[in-house]
């Protein structure tokens, strides 16, 4: 009896650290897109970018276009003003 609750509990964990993992790449995936409309460029090649390679490949793309703008700044500002407006809703 005590494998099987480890067991279920292993699951459940491995369950919430999944769910986790999604809602982390949802919400920089979010980010990500209202950063390039900020900027006024096509957010489809930084979220490509972000699906294959990671937050730094997209915010990468993300500064070549934009040429010269801090856009790491931009993305850690971006991502404050979304956690701020989430913590409003609850």
């Amino acid at each position: 009896m005590g494998f099987e609750m480890r067991d279920s509990f292993v699951r459940r964990e491995e369950c919430k650290a999944a769910w986790e993992s999604e809602v982390e790449f949802a919400e920089m995936a979010r980010v990500v897109k209202a950063l390039a409309a900020e900027l006024g460029h096509d957010a489809d090649t930084a979220l490509g970018e972000l699906a294959r390679h990671g937050l730094g490949a997209a915010l990468g793309v993300l500064a070549d276009q934009a040429g010269g703008v801090d856009v790491e700044a931009g993305y850690l500002r971006r991502r404050a003003q979304s956690r701020v407006a989430a913590s409003r809703l609850q």
